[in-house]
């Protein structure tokens, strides 16, 4: 786990350079946010089914999947001028990064499910 958690960390600092890094590390049954500079776990949050994520205007979202198991969730990026942004992810062990020209934006994830 330690591994997987450094590995996250470097490549936050690879993509990210003055922008604010939100580091959100999303398990089955529990959402886990990081500070990017200490990586530290500032918080850990018991979820069941869909949930969604805000991130303002010049921050980056790395964001990782691992539920330990195959499974698959849908992701929805909700922009500010309503277009809509939908792909399916394999949660196992994946990890997706915005962009910082992406403006503010909403993301909602799925439960996880077994079949594609």
């Amino acid at each position: 786990m330690k591994q997987i958690l450094i590995a996250l960390l470097i490549l936050c600092s690879i993509n990210a350079k003055s922008q604010d890094t939100l580091c959100v590390m999303i398990c089955l049954d529990e959402v886990i946010d990081f500070n990017y500079q200490t990586s530290e776990i500032i918080n850990r949050t018991d979820h069941e089914g869909d949930f969604e994520i805000k991130v303002n205007e010049g921050e980056i979202m790395c964001l990782h999947f691992n539920d330990d198991k195959e499974r698959f969730r849908d992701v929805t990026v909700t922009f500010a001028d309503g277009y809509l942004k939908h792909d399916t992810f394999n949660s196992r062990d994946h990890v997706i990064f915005s962009k910082e020209s992406w403006g503010n934006f909403t993301i909602h994830v799925s439960e996880s499910r077994r079949r594609k």
